[in-house]
Order: C-alpha cells, then structure tokens, then sequence
C-alpha cells in the first residue's frame, strides 16, 4: 500500500504483526500438508515390501516353533514311557463318634422349648395378677372410703379370729382364702380387660 504525504508517493512500512500473520498461516497449510504427504509416501515406499517381510518373518516364527515342540515330544517319548496310574487304595471311613456337644446341645434345645411351653403361661397369669393386684391396691390407697373398708374388715377378722381360738381362727382363714379366691377368679377377666382398655 501506498500512502501521500505532501503529494510524493511513499511505501507503507511492514509492520510486525502482517509479518507475524504470515507465519501463522505458512505454519497451519504445513501442519495440514505435511503428515498426509508423510503417511502417503510411507506407504508407497513401504506398503508392499513391509507386508512381504511380515508375513515371511511370521511363518519363520511359526516353523521353529513347531519344530521345536516336536524335538520336545520326541525326547520325552523316547527317554521313559508314562507308567501307568495306580488308583490309591480306598481306606474305609471311620466309625462315627457320637458327638457328646451335639447331644448337650440337643437336650438344651428340648429343655428350653419345655420352658417356653410350660412356664410362658405361669408367666402371663403372674403379669396379670400382678396388674390385678396394683390396680386393685392403687385404687384402695386413693379412696379413703375403701382404704378405711379394708382396714375395718382385717381388724374384725382378726378380732373374730382372737375370740375363735386357733380352730376358729384356722376355719375363718381357709373360708376367707376361698372366697378371696372366688373372688379373682371371678375378677380376673374383668380385671384383665380393664388393664387393657387402660393400656389402649
């Protein structure tokens, strides 16, 4: 490019960065140019005679090979023959043991399934009595009017039980336990059922 100054032509000065420019696109069409004309060459060159010289060092490889496995297998089979497989003698198995932990094991195993089976009902009868008793027992304590009922009967009870004599005393008691008795049992249910809607 040309620029004026006062009418006399003048030449632009190159610049770095137009030089700089240039490079980078020379640099970019030889990085594409280069490894296709490479590879293209390479395989002009080589292609054929490469293939040729492969395939004849494989089939050498493979020859030796064979041939060596061969000389093995020779040599093995003429120095000493295979002697024949003797099958071990058969030893007879031993007498089982009865095994005494086994057996421990066996019987505690049967002792605790009896437990289960026959103390779990005491068990859930004693929980329910005991619930009987504590509701029972709380609902005394807090009524001043039972509170003084129990204590008025056990105080005549006694009393009778004074003037009867030991006879007396033995008959009033075994009366009084039955009909305590009779009593929870007749209860019991209505106790049980009480404890539950309570629980609920």
């Amino acid at each position: 490019m040309n620029a004026t100054t006062n009418g006399v032509l003048r030449s632009k000065r190159p610049q770095l960065t137009d030089a700089i420019t240039k490079l980078d696109d020379m640099v970019d069409g030889l990085a594409t140019a280069i490894p296709g004309a490479v590879a293209d060459s390479v395989r002009e060159v080589l292609g054929p005679a490469l293939t040729a010289a492969l395939t004849d060092a494989i089939r050498g490889a493979v020859k030796e090979a064979v041939a060596e496995a061969l000389a093995e297998t020779r040599a093995v089979s003429s120095v000493a023959p295979v002697p024949p497989v003797v099958p071990p003698p058969v030893v007879p198995a031993p007498r089982p043991r009865p095994d005494r932990w086994a057996a421990v094991r066996a019987l505690a195993a049967e002792a605790k399934a009896w437990v289960v089976k026959h103390a779990a009902p005491v068990a859930a009868r004693a929980a329910l009595g005991w619930a009987a008793v504590r509701l029972v027992g709380g609902a005394t304590v807090r009524s001043r009017a039972s509170l003084a009922a129990t204590v008025l009967t056990a105080a005549s009870a006694a009393l009778v039980g004074y003037a009867a004599g030991p006879l007396g005393a033995a008959a009033l008691l075994g009366l009084g336990s039955g009909a305590a008795a009779a009593v929870a049992v007749w209860a019991a249910p209505l106790v049980g059922l009480c404890v539950a809607l309570r629980g609920e």
